[in-house]
């Protein structure tokens, strides 16, 4: 199977524009991006980027800077990352996301998480790597490259976004540029799979033993998209209020009180068998 630049559109889906929605969390993509969060009391479906509320994008920033002392980002100015899900500013969502929450084991490889700190903790538990960055705005990355010994590579890229984070697992498709920094790790082999038993090599069938029904099914992809409402732990209240000392408790719980979780995981298939994987999610107030 031929390797396009993974931008796919899907058919009846919506197209969303720049609200003021804070992220928590984070996600986006290439088959175009499916990641962008909701925010109660705004059209269902919203590309969110904080304008007066700032705190997540400087999180990210400062996030990203941390990293300077494994060397400096370096830079690309292009879109040759076909495999990355955030290089996309335009999003599509397929319609019939899942209402429910999926396991957390689905976004957990090599006992690392997707959350905000996963690429410094990559590197702390995977080893010295380059930090890619590429894009702006809604479609700036971070990356970060390991590969398998040998031939044919298996690669595992950890990537933030401004408003997503994301993992990739895959063992097939062209190189791009960056690709000669990936770092080579003995721990990423072609057995390598998330917590919850997703891993190269499965038939759609044990995919959707794994996940269950897809929201989107064909011959070569399968797409699973997720938006749940969920209520703020006491720590995420604390957390906000730390980051907005201005606004009294109740004002905290009125902004604060539930976020949205938005989940994407897409599957393709070559000869019938799973050679690139995606996960990616976003929390957003």
């Amino acid at each position: 199977m031929g390797w396009s630049s993974g931008q796919s559109h899907l058919k009846n889906a919506s197209t969303h524009i720049s609200g003021n929605s804070v992220y928590r969390g984070v996600v986006t993509q290439t088959t175009p991006n499916p990641f962008l969060a909701r925010r109660k009391r705004l059209p269902p479906i919203t590309l969110a980027v904080a304008v007066h509320k700032t705190w997540k994008i400087f999180a990210f920033l400062a996030c990203t800077a941390s990293f300077v002392q494994t060397g400096p980002p370096v830079k690309r100015g292009d879109n040759s990352d076909w495999w990355s899900l955030t290089r996309s500013a335009e999003t599509d969502i397929p319609r019939g996301s899942e209402e429910r929450e999926p396991s957390k084991s689905n976004f957990q490889i090599l006992e690392l998480e997707l959350n905000d700190d996963v690429l410094s903790k990559a590197i702390a538990n995977l080893g010295k790597a380059s930090i890619l960055q590429r894009g702006d705005a809604s479609a700036g990355r971070s990356q970060v490259c390991y590969a398998s010994l040998g031939e044919p590579k298996t690669h595992l890229i950890f990537e933030k976004g401004e408003v997503n984070d994301a993992l990739y697992l895959f063992n097939l498709g062209p190189d791009w540029n960056g690709s000669e920094l990936c770092a080579v790790s003995d721990r990423v082999t072609t057995n390598l799979s998330t917590k919850s038993g997703l891993h190269l090599g499965q038939t759609a069938a044990e995919v959707k033993t794994v996940l269950g029904k897809p929201s989107v099914e064909t011959r070569r992809k399968i797409i699973y998209s997720f938006v749940v409402e969920k209520e703020s732990t006491p720590a995420d209240l604390e957390n906000q209020k730390q980051q907005n000392p201005k606004l009294s408790g109740e004002e905290i719980r009125r902004d604060y009180g539930s976020y949205t979780l938005t989940a994407y995981i897409e599957c393709r298939f070559t000869n019938g068998k799973l050679s690139y994987l995606a996960i990616s999610k976003a929390e957003s107030f």
